[in-house]
């Protein structure tokens, strides 16, 4: 990837299944906090993400982001670990095709030494998990030209939980502001 070669039909599902699994592995073996990458994702000069539940109606323009998809994403792992240590993926479907893939992921953890806003204290080992639905598209090179991400109605609860606050969020940069606020308050930034 990153040339202007062409993929044929079939290495574009073998690089969607790569792609898919890779970010699922990262995932289930708690290493996207530690900073692991999804090191087949290539993102075109023009990639865009949308989530209604992170950005509203807004889509934006992936390498005009404030932070780097990698870092996003490691911060997001170390934040949600604070309160679900163990927390990773537990159930990874995924469906490879000529322009992309799909994915269907069960996220949970285990609380530890959690609360909610109102200050209710939440016994250590409650589980809490939710459902995200992955979706993705690539060019003829197999770089991702968009990706977007939906939510099940269980994640509101996980989040408040896990860092304070939910969504949805209508502003691009404050999912990401409040996962700072919260690393940093644990002095993990």
């Amino acid at each position: 990837m990153g040339s202007n070669k062409k993929l044929t039909l079939e290495e574009r599902i073998d690089l969607h299944r790569l792609m898919a699994e890779g970010y699922g592995v990262a995932y289930a073996q708690q290493a996207v906090k530690e900073g692991a990458t999804y090191a087949e994702w290539e993102f075109s000069d023009d990639a865009t993400y949308a989530s209604y539940y992170f950005l509203g109606d807004e889509t934006i323009l992936i390498k005009e982001a404030r932070e780097s998809v990698a870092e996003a994403a490691t911060w997001e792992a170390k934040a949600y670990s604070v309160k679900f240590p163990d927390w990773k993926n537990v159930g990874f479907d995924y469906w490879p095709a000529d322009n992309g893939f799909a994915m269907k992921v069960r996220w949970e953890g285990r609380t530890k030494d959690a609360t909610r806003p109102d200050g209710t204290k939440i016994e250590d080992g409650t589980e809490m998990g939710f459902y995200s639905y992955g979706f993705v598209w690539t060019n003829d090179q197999g770089e991702v030209t968009h990706w977007e991400t939906h939510l099940n109605e269980e994640y509101s609860p996980f989040l408040e939980v896990a860092i304070g606050v939910h969504g949805p969020f209508h502003d691009p940069n404050a999912y990401v502001d409040a996962l700072i606020r919260h690393l940093t308050a644990y002095n993990l930034l």
